[in-house]
């Protein structure tokens, strides 16, 4: 081992042919690898941390080595300091991010690996929303690392969804009706609040009375029990057909605790009294059998888009009928708890029907005149103003 001369900031020493940086950074001694035989490259290294300390950039060793392990970490304790129930599936979530970026240093996680295990996994047939949910994971990894000190880690660029991709499923409403028809009787009131509030499943399903006031007619979420933090109300005494379903399952908790002689907490649970928890494989085959009519090799498929639909359509489908209703969109956005705007949009989906009534009240607003005539006459009436038909559509 070979010293050399002392400097201002630290100086350099060599291990066999490699130049290393020695250097004090508020009474603590560093040392760090320059990576090169050059004494010059060395030297530059040095000069490079010494301004690094000098604009309060300075990252120590410790953060230029963290690695994918250690962001996964972070990102877990934040979750059980946040008791967040969301908490398993975040590890399923890192998973599919480990056989990815396992064993690699953060700094290494470029924009162009997060675009190629995007492109990767939606060719293995992952769900979109999925992937999205995996990367934001991440980058809420490499958040933490700069909050708690690793102010010179990298972010890199996380790349969206490529257009056209993005989930577009929802109900209507026979096909609703339909999947409620095959559904065990106890998921269908929980299924049905979710169509009506947009609410949510993993909220309706952790309701319990003590949030319910039935004399008002409302439901309430507590500030920080759901995924945006904000609380959430539902006022759902003016709508009947939920009035009418919290009225039910009030009447059947009461007889259930007076039979087994036990409280049950929540407004919808199993039938013997627990908490609702994973419904995936009922949910699917109720669907199957909805989506066809007949058994047996006399077999049809009549409602084919039961066969890809998942329990969030509701969601979509909430929103969109708000929309459709009327709502102003700030008002909808506070019922089903969207926190963006993005998001929101995203939900608000327009399917041919809609179009094909909007069509439709433009063939109202036109004179009876057939289309012959209109053809034929140069002084046929002309199509009102667009603001007339905006003003006739509303009423």
């Amino acid at each position: 081992m070979h010293s050399d001369d002392s400097r201002a900031f630290g100086h350099l020493y060599r291990r066999g042919a490699t130049w290393w940086l020695r250097f004090r950074v508020d009474g603590r001694e560093y040392r760090e690898s320059s990576g090169s035989t050059s004494r010059r490259t060395a030297e530059q290294k040095l000069g490079q941390r010494a301004k690094e300390l000098d604009e309060g950039k300075y990252a120590e060793v410790r953060h230029r080595r963290l690695t994918f392990a250690a962001l996964h970490a972070l990102v877990v304790a934040d979750y059980e300091a946040r008791r967040l129930r969301s908490l398993p599936r975040l590890q399923q979530l890192y998973r599919h991010l480990a056989a990815a970026f396992g064993g690699m240093r953060a700094r290494a996680i470029t924009a162009e690996k997060l675009v190629a295990y995007r492109d990767a996994r939606l060719a293995a047939g992952a769900a979109p929303a999925t992937v999205d949910l995996e990367l934001r994971a991440l980058l809420r990894g490499f958040r933490l690392a700069r909050k708690q000190g690793a102010a010179s880690l990298p972010v890199p660029e996380f790349p969206d969804l490529p257009d056209g991709i993005v989930r577009q499923g929802f109900f209507e409403r026979d096909d609703f009706d339909a999947v409620l028809r095959e559904v065990p009787a106890y998921l269908r009131p929980p299924l049905t609040f979710a169509y009506y509030s947009g609410w949510r499943i993993s909220e309706v399903l952790g309701l319990t009375w003590d949030r319910v006031d039935l004399a008002a007619g409302v439901a309430r979420l507590n500030v920080g029990t759901t995924k945006s933090g904000a609380g959430r109300t539902c006022p759902f005494g003016v709508l009947p057909p939920l009035h009418a379903l919290f009225a039910a399952q009030r009447t059947a908790t009461t007889a259930l605790e007076r039979r087994t002689g036990r409280l049950v907490p929540w407004v919808f649970w199993h039938r013997d009294g627990r908490s609702l928890k994973d419904f995936r494989h009922a949910w699917r085959s109720a669907c199957d059998r909805a989506a066809h009519r007949g058994t047996g090799p006399l077999r049809q498929l009549v409602r084919p888009a039961l066969l890809t639909c998942i329990v969030h359509d509701l969601r979509r489908t909430a929103v969109r009928n708000l929309v459709r209703a009327g709502v102003p969109e700030k008002t909808a956005m506070l019922l089903t708890g969207h926190k963006t705007r993005t998001v929101f949009d995203r939900y608000d989906i327009v399917n041919e029907a809609d179009l094909r009534a909007g069509l439709a009240k433009v063939a109202a607003a036109l004179p009876e005149t057939s289309g012959a005539q209109a053809g034929a006459q140069p002084g046929a009436q002309r199509l009102p103003h667009p603001r007339a038909t905006r003003a006739g559509a509303g009423r």
